[in-house]
């Protein structure tokens, strides 16, 4: 993508306090990973195989989303996960990490079954010599002004685990944790939209705008399901209308972005400016292109707390652990079992769909039609 080189590079040298700018020393390479080596990193950087701490990556999104058509592996940018294994595994790195979106956990592989495309990915990163520890991380609890939940993946070699962040923010006050920051706390944070900013919902959307509560939005077409035969319904993308009480719903990479009730201005949707500060980004970060490229660099984006957050607990590791500590007795021979919650949540899904999967097929055609056309 050479808008997000572009953007990268727009924010080099950036000023990240304590005598630090970003990407000082870094070097960006626009190409596609199916043609890229590890040798061929390892050549620009100076290094040799095995000398590489963290591999950082971050395979797309879009064939688990809950957003698309969840084609997993059978889509081609589902298959990049694969690549990203294998870079991997030519740099033989000591740590690896990505997030995705929280449907991964419950993502259907080759053989159907919920749960067993994250399955593959952990055997399969056993097999190369990774031990992996997988979490859903709520971005909110770290003290993002969005409600943004993430599978975030771990990737470290027998006895050699890192921790994941504490939650800094809970939505109830509890100790050592501070409040949500909301969405309404991060708009009056940063200067008012411009006149260029502002979008307006117009015609029938606008009535129904109009109709809601915040914290609601648009009915879309209900999935017929044998436990709701009247459908399953949920809003249509682009019909919502936000609650500054609360964190923001997930930023999304669409120009579909939701509205908000301003006091002086009335009903408009969210400008890139303010999805950028939603996503935790400082308000002077600059992103290259047009309005609908800005929203799909940000909404593609790690909010930047997050990051930070995961960034700190794995250096504490660092500095707390050497891999001359490493003991045989420390080290597993099988695959370390997912977390409880995790665990439900794919059994949940596979009970889901033996009860509603049918139903929702034998939906008549006109009606799958129409649910497909308000999420794509």
């Amino acid at each position: 993508d050479h808008r997000a080189v572009e953007s990268l590079e727009a924010n080099r040298g950036f000023d990240l306090g304590g005598g630090r700018t970003f990407m000082a020393h870094a070097r960006t390479q626009q190409t596609d990973i199916c043609g890229l080596t590890g040798g061929d990193i390892l050549g620009r950087i100076g290094r040799r195989r095995g000398e590489v701490t963290l591999l950082a990556g971050g395979p797309p999104c879009q064939s688990w989303s809950s957003a698309g058509h969840q084609q997993g592996f059978d889509d081609p940018r589902g298959q990049l996960i694969a690549e990203y294994l294998r870079v991997a595994s030519e740099l033989d790195c000591r740590f690896l990490l990505f997030e995705n979106v929280r449907s991964l956990v419950t993502a259907r592989g080759s053989d159907g079954v919920p749960g067993s495309a994250l399955a593959w990915l952990r055997e399969r990163l056993f097999s190369l010599g990774w031990q992996t520890k997988v979490e859903l991380l709520n971005s909110a609890d770290l003290g993002v002004p969005q409600r943004r939940v993430r599978v975030v993946l771990v990737g470290y070699r027998a006895g050699d685990a890192p921790s994941f962040p504490t939650p800094t923010h809970a939505k109830e006050p509890i100790a050592k944790a501070k409040p949500w920051c909301t969405l309404g706390d991060c708009l009056a944070r940063i200067a008012p939209p411009t006149a260029d900013e502002l979008i307006r919902p117009t015609g029938r959307l606008a009535l129904e705008l109009a109709a809601l509560a915040p914290g609601s939005g648009v009915k879309s077409p209900g999935k017929c399901e044998a436990t709701r035969p009247g459908g399953h319904w949920g809003y249509k993308q682009g019909a919502f209308l936000a609650d500054s009480k609360l964190p923001a719903r997930t930023v999304t990479a669409s120009s579909q972005q939701d509205w908000v009730q301003d006091s002086n201005i009335g009903i408009r949707r969210l400008s890139p400016r303010e999805c950028a500060a939603l996503q935790s980004f400082p308000h002077t970060w600059k992103f290259i292109g047009n309005r609908s490229t800005q929203y799909r660099l940000i909404g593609n984006a790690v909010p930047q707390l997050l990051a930070s957050a995961v960034a700190k607990a794995l250096a504490k590791h660092l500095d707390a652990f050497q891999m001359s500590n490493l003991v045989d007795a420390d080290k597993k021979t099988e695959l370390i079992p997912l977390g409880p919650a995790l665990r439900a949540a794919i059994q949940y899904t596979v009970k889901e769909q033996l009860r509603n999967g049918p139903s929702r097929l034998a939906a008549p055609l006109r009606r799958r039609s129409r649910i497909i056309a308000s999420v794509s």
